[in-house]
C-alpha cells in the first residue's frame, strides 16, 4: 500500500527507530491523518517485529502534536518508558511498541501541497518480497568449494545463501529480515532443504555438503527434526551439520547434537573457529569432524608475526590431537595458501579455490565408483 497526503503548515511527523545494524536509522515519515501501526501488512504503517501486535496502535496528528492509542495490543506501547492507552507526543518522545523503539520528529517541507511518498514503503516491499521467497521457495543455494591442501581433490562444498530476488539478494539482507520477522530458523531450513533437492538430481554426486545452522535453532527440538526430516528424504548425501563457534555454550547440548547427527550418518562441522571466546573445551570435550578456522586468522598470515603463527599452529595441533581435521577458511593469496600447508592445514577454501556459484553452474568432479 503507497499512502500519500497533502502536507500542511510544512510539518511532516517522523518516527525514527532505534535499534541494532541498519535499521538504527530508519524513519518512518507519518502521513497526516490517523493511521494503524501493526505487524501485519494490513496495517498502514507495518513494523515487522515479532512481538509487535497485528494492530498494535493508532496514531494520529491534532493540535501540532501527535496523539497515540493502544489498540489492545499484547505487549503495550509505552510513552517515555511508561505504559499508556493513549497519549499526546511531541518532538523527542520516545515512543515504544512492544519492544521496538522510536523517537519521535518533526521535518520542515518548503513544500507546501504537494504529494509525499512515506519512507516505510521499501521496508514494506521488502516484508512482501520476503513473504514470497519462502512461499515460492525463491533460494538460490550457492557452493564454495572446500580443497584439500594438495589441491588433487575436492571432497567438499559449502552451502551458501543467496536468492534472484532484487531486495534479498546476499544472505546478509535475507537473514536480516528473517530475524525482524522471526522466520530465521524457517529461512536456514529451507535453505538446507533446497541444497539437497537440486544435488539429489545430481547423478552420482559424492562430495560431502557443509550445511550451515543458525544459533537461533541450536539446541531446539526444531533442529532435530529438521535435520531428521534431512537424512530420511535426502539418504545419498553425506551431510557436514555447521555450527557456529558463538553458537557453542553448553556442553550437555553439544554432546546431545553430535550423538544425533552420528546417529543421522551425517558429519558435524565447527564454523569460524576463532572469531569469538575459541572455544577449546567444547573443541576437546565434543570434538567435531571438522574445525573451520576463520578467516580473519587466516588473512595475511604469511606476513603475520612468528607469534602469531606460532599460536596458529598449536591451535591446529590441539585440534588434531583431538581427531579433528582442520580446514582454513578465506584463503584469497597464494601465499597464504603455502603458509597455511606449512600449518599443518588439511583442508581450504576461498576465493583463490573457488568463489561461490549456483549449483546448475559447477562441473563437479566426476564421483567415485
Amino acid at each position: 500500500m503507497i499512502l500519500s497526503h497533502e502536507i500542511k503548515n510544512n510539518v511532516t511527523w517522523t518516527l525514527t527507530e532505534y535499534g541494532s545494524g541498519d535499521h538504527q536509522k530508519r524513519t518512518i515519515k507519518l502521513p497526516g491523518r490517523p493511521v494503524t501501526i501493526g505487524r501485519s501488512d494490513e496495517a498502514d504503517v507495518c513494523i515487522a517485529v515479532a512481538s509487535i501486535s497485528k494492530q498494535h496502535a493508532k496514531v494520529w496528528p491534532e493540535n501540532d502534536c501527535l496523539h497515540v492509542q493502544d489498540l489492545g495490543s499484547t505487549n503495550g506501547t509505552h510513552h517515555n518508558g511508561s505504559p499508556v492507552h493513549r497519549a499526546t507526543l511531541k518532538d523527542g518522545d520516545l515512543l515504544q511498541f512492544a519492544n521496538a523503539v522510536f523517537r519521535v520528529g518533526v521535518m520542515e517541507d518548503n513544500v507546501v501541497d504537494g504529494t509525499m511518498e512515506e519512507g516505510l514503503i521499501p521496508w514494506a516491499q521488502t516484508l512482501l518480497t520476503f513473504e514470497r521467497l519462502l512461499s515460492e521457495r525463491a533460494v538460490v543455494p550457492n557452493l564454495q568449494p572446500i580443497i584439500t591442501m594438495d589441491r588433487l581433490s575436492t571432497p567438499g562444498y559449502e552451502v551458501l545463501a543467496r536468492s534472484n530476488l532484487p531486495e534479498l539478494k546476499n544472505p546478509a539482507a535475507m537473514f536480516e529480515v528473517a530475524k525482524r520477522l522471526g522466520q530465521e530458523a524457517g529461512l536456514s531450513e529451507l535453505m538446507r532443504d533446497e541444497a539437497a533437492r537440486l544435488l539429489a538430481q545430481i547423478d552420482r554426486f559424492d562430495s560431502q555438503v557443509y550445511l550451515n545452522t543458525h544459533p537461533v535453532e541450536f539446541g531446539t527440538e526444531r533442529l532435530r527434526d529438521s535435520l531428521v526430516t534431512l537424512a530420511e528424504k535426502f539418504p545419498g548425501i553425506h551431510f557436514m551439520i555447521e555450527v557456529h563457534e558463538g553458537a557453542v555454550t553448553q556442553l550437555e547440548e553439544m554432546r546431545a547434537l553430535r550423538e544425533l547427527i552420528t546417529e543421522l550418518g551425517m558429519g558435524l562441522s565447527y564454523d569460524d573457529f576463532g572469531a569469538g571466546q575459541g572455544r577449546l573445551l567444547e573443541l576437546v570435550e565434543v570434538p567435531p569432524d571438522v574445525l573451520k578456522f576463520d578467516m580473519q586468522l587466516i588473512r595475511d598470515i604469511d606476513s603475520a608475526s612468528k607469534n602469531r603463527q606460532d599460536l596458529l599452529c598449536s591451535l591446529i595441533r590441539i585440534a588434531k590431537d583431538a581427531g579433528t581435521t582442520t580446514l582454513a577458511e578465506g584463503v584469497e593469496t597464494e601465499a597464504e595458501h603455502e603458509t597455511c600447508c606449512q600449518l599443518g592445514f588439511e583442508l581450504g577454501q576461498g576465493f583463490l579455490y573457488g568463489r561461490p556459484a549456483p549449483i546448475s553452474e559447477i562441473n563437479f568432479p566426476v564421483a567415485r565408483l
